[in-house]
């Protein structure tokens, strides 16, 4: 029998990264995956700029990195006959967003993390929880090349497993999503005709389609649909979704789709805490939103920084963790659930797409709020409500 400092559940950006921090510090740390890298994952595969940031503080520069992200400028929101650019910047100019390949990317974080001095256990799937004296006391897990079991004793068991996450649902604290219900269809082309150095965001009535460029010269093609009415099964869906906005069909046409179309059903996941004696969550699996706002990977990463802060610092981590998250987040959830209420809504949308194409200065404001370029609290003041919907 193992015991470790910390016992971490999901190899992706936020188990990864968190696994980095805190063996970086000295903490002994196990981090396991079901899975194997390189993997595909079903993702809109666009990350905000400060993602930048973030990965610096776990020791990858990025020259570590850029060859599985290409920049991008920016993001074209396009509603009806209406078309706004969404830039970035911060303190320092202008900022880029970043097409990711996730199976590029999420490889090098997880070797990373196995670089800086956690144990990295790959094909190992979370059995079951191990409790003791009313609080979390490590996991049972299975080598799943050889079907052997083993119990690692640990301080506190992390569920980084993302928004199906087992760990959460171990614990009994998932709960099912009430809004936005919608379902995500994820597909890879080449061949797309005039590529550019900016995601786009084309807005149906209530659902949307994301284009994303990435390394290799791929397209990301990411949707959600409105999960009550999608009908047929996926391959439909996502023709029909495409056919339905005709400026999508022209950049695909005479493309190649060069993956299998991958899907979560649905998008969205609650919890009813994030974290309790002895665990925590982080990333996805702590909840998140429709990510119709690119912020998913940034958040994951942003989260981590707060768990390792909470893991290292003091000894009531559940408190610790929940202050920070309540610190780093508040205010950008407001910002999201303000977008997801104008998705639900196709006029304000159009009213805000036709604003800020003819404001560049609102779109800059609001777009470097949704990058984490400026606190989100700036396009929440009046001033910049009004200056992005008055007439």
């Amino acid at each position: 029998m193992k015991h470790v400092d910390v016992l971490i559940v999901g190899a992706g950006p936020a188990g990864s990264s968190l696994a980095a921090a805190l063996a970086a510090a000295g903490a002994s740390v196990i981090l396991i995956d079901a899975a194997e890298h390189p993997r595909p994952k079903a993702c809109a595969e666009y990350a905000s700029p400060r993602i930048v940031e973030e990965l610096a503080r776990i020791g990858l520069a990025p020259e570590a990195w850029r060859d599985t992200a290409v920049p991008l400028r920016g993001m074209d929101l396009r509603v009806g006959e209406r078309t706004a650019r969404i830039s970035y910047a911060g303190r320092r100019g202008p900022r880029s967003a970043w097409g990711l390949s996730r199976r590029s990317f999420d490889e090098r974080l997880a070797r990373h993390a196995g670089d800086s001095g956690a144990d990295l256990r790959e094909r190992t799937r979370l059995m079951r929880l191990v409790h003791r004296a009313g609080r979390v006391h490590g996991a049972v897990v299975r080598d799943l090349r050889s079907g052997s079991e083993e119990v690692i004793r640990a301080n506190h068991v992390v569920g980084a497993d993302g928004a199906r996450s087992t760990v959460a649902r171990m614990l009994g604290v998932d709960r099912s999503v009430a809004f936005p219900r919608r379902l995500g269809l994820v597909a890879h082309y080449t061949g797309v005709k005039a590529l550019t150095d900016h995601g786009e965001m084309h807005v149906g009535r209530g659902w949307y389609v994301g284009l994303a460029p990435t390394p290799g010269g791929e397209l990301n093609v990411g949707m959600a649909l409105p999960f009550e009415t999608s009908r047929g099964g996926s391959r439909q869906r996502f023709e029909d979704a495409i056919a339905g906005l005709p400026a999508v069909a022209e950049r695909l046409r005479g493309a190649q789709r060069i993956s299998p179309i991958r899907g979560a059903s649905p998008i969205g996941h609650r919890v009813e805490r994030v974290a309790g004696p002895g665990w925590m969550l982080i990333g996805d699996a702590a909840g998140f939103v429709d990510p119709f706002t690119g912020e998913g990977i940034h958040r994951a990463l942003r989260s981590s920084r707060a768990a390792a802060a909470a893991l290292l610092g003091v000894r009531d981590v559940p408190n610790a963790y929940r202050r920070e998250r309540r610190a780093a987040f508040t205010a950008k959830a407001a910002l999201s659930w303000a977008v997801q209420g104008a998705l639900a809504a196709p006029g304000l949308m159009e009213l805000a797409a036709a604003r800020l194409e003819s404001r560049p200065a609102a779109a800059l404001k609001l777009g470097s709020a949704l990058g984490d370029c400026r606190p989100a609290t700036d396009a929440l003041t009046p001033r910049a409500i009004w200056d992005m919907l008055s007439p």
